[in-house]
């Protein structure tokens, strides 16, 4: 895949950005990666921002809106990029960050009469965010016999081959020749952070349990009412690549010491419509602390937020399942807390001349927080819309779930 790679040489901090070139260190450096072009006369391209030195430090990958109609993330990293910038002309960023203000040209380009619909491939390829594929078995092939006792060569063999890996995937069609690009960037991460949201929520963030104890300030930071601790050893989403990889790896090889799963959470921010500068620039900086009070960038992020919730596990979400067709009438705000049993909404048959039996009333199953609801409010049988966040694993619904 080729690339074009522009630097910028005539910031006033060039006599300094000279002699770290010099060093070795460029500072921010901007490329734009080509995709697949649609038709002729037409291209698309993604954008990358890097920061701090190649291969020096952690390595971080930040995308914003994979769900191209979710929009909150992309000015959440045009303020976390320019800051970064400035920090990188300092000389501050202990780390190899790479950065996306938008991962989907190819979704931001779906509009059907006037509505902008980026959650799914119009061309039949499937949601933006599901079947990536698990391309473990071709890397174990290509390190068996180069694994060592030592755990710092093993990582450089892996994450070579992970690289090789991808390169070598035929990714056909303009959804996958995307996939194929995100994971060429971010496959080889110590730490990715995928920023989505809801259609309508409260902040909320899916986390690694295994990682709560180190990382875990970056939810508080954030000021998130919700936590869902997702397992990282399956899944086809994005952000189950790296790790589903590692804990593959792990099993296939158990005498040797292999790299860690990376770090790796998607951040929800709030619903489709919080979206502005005011409140980007909030979670910008909660993320810059965050960042900061890890050391991969220089500054004091002052004492850290106390959490705002405790986590709960994924399989505590209770997913609401419309049971008929109809129009939601919610008796409960997001943000509130209910109780197993509890009624969340009615679904309304509005030409049902009976006031009472027009409405069929969804009551949640758990304990806990309405921490998000879609966006839209005519719902079809079978169809989830909203969810509640419980402390205790819950059985499937009863109906089929269309999770839009």
């Amino acid at each position: 895949m080729l690339a074009s790679t522009t630097r910028n040489l005539d910031s006033p901090h060039w006599p300094r950005d000279k002699e770290r070139h010099e060093r070795g260190t460029m500072p921010h450096e901007v490329e734009t990666i080509p995709l697949m072009a649609p038709g002729p006369g037409t291209s698309r391209a993604l954008t990358v921002h890097r920061f701090g030195r190649r291969g020096v430090g952690p390595k971080l990958y930040f995308q914003a809106a994979l769900h191209a109609d979710e929009l909150p993330g992309t000015l959440v990293l045009n303020h976390l990029i320019g800051w970064l910038a400035a920090a990188d002309a300092r000389g501050e960023v202990a780390a190899d960050i790479t950065v996306l203000p938008y991962a989907n040209p190819v979704g931001l380009a779906n509009r059907i009469h006037g509505y902008h619909l980026g959650r799914y491939d119009l061309d039949g390829d499937g949601n933006f965010n599901r079947w990536y594929p698990r391309l473990s078995d071709k890397i174990a092939d290509r390190i068996g016999n180069r694994l060592s006792d030592d755990a710092g060569e093993n990582k450089a063999v892996v994450m070579a081959a992970a690289r090789e890996a991808v390169a070598d995937w035929n990714a056909e069609g303009e959804a996958n020749v995307l996939r194929k690009a995100l994971m060429a960037l971010s496959i080889d991460a110590d730490m990715i952070f995928d920023l989505h949201c809801h259609g309508a929520a409260v902040q909320y963030a899916y986390f690694p349990q295994a990682q709560w104890e180190r990382y875990g300030d970056l939810t508080a930071e954030l000021g998130c009412r919700a936590v869902l601790f997702f397992p990282t050893d399956e899944g086809s989403t994005f952000d189950a690549v790296a790790t589903v990889l590692m804990h593959d790896l792990a099993a296939r090889f158990p005498d040797r010491p292999m790299p860690v799963p990376p770090f790796t959470t998607t951040l929800e921010l709030r619903g489709q419509q919080d979206v502005g500068d005011r409140i980007a620039e909030g979670d910008a900086r909660a993320i810059l602390r965050f960042l900061q009070r890890h050391g991969m960038v220089a500054g004091e992020p002052g004492l850290p937020h106390a959490p705002l919730c405790k986590p709960t596990p994924l399989e505590g979400s209770d997913t609401m399942v419309a049971p008929c067709a109809g129009v939601v009438s919610y008796r409960v705000d997001l943000g509130d807390h209910v109780k197993a049993g509890d009624v969340v909404a009615d679904i309304v048959d509005p030409a049902v001349l009976d006031f009472a039996a027009a409405r069929t009333p969804v009551a949640t199953r758990t304990d806990g927080i309405v921490y998000g609801r879609n966006l839209s409010m005519l719902v079809k049988p079978g169809q989830s819309f909203a969810v509640v966040a419980g402390d205790h694993a819950l059985p499937p619904p009863d109906l089929p779930v269309i999770d839009h």
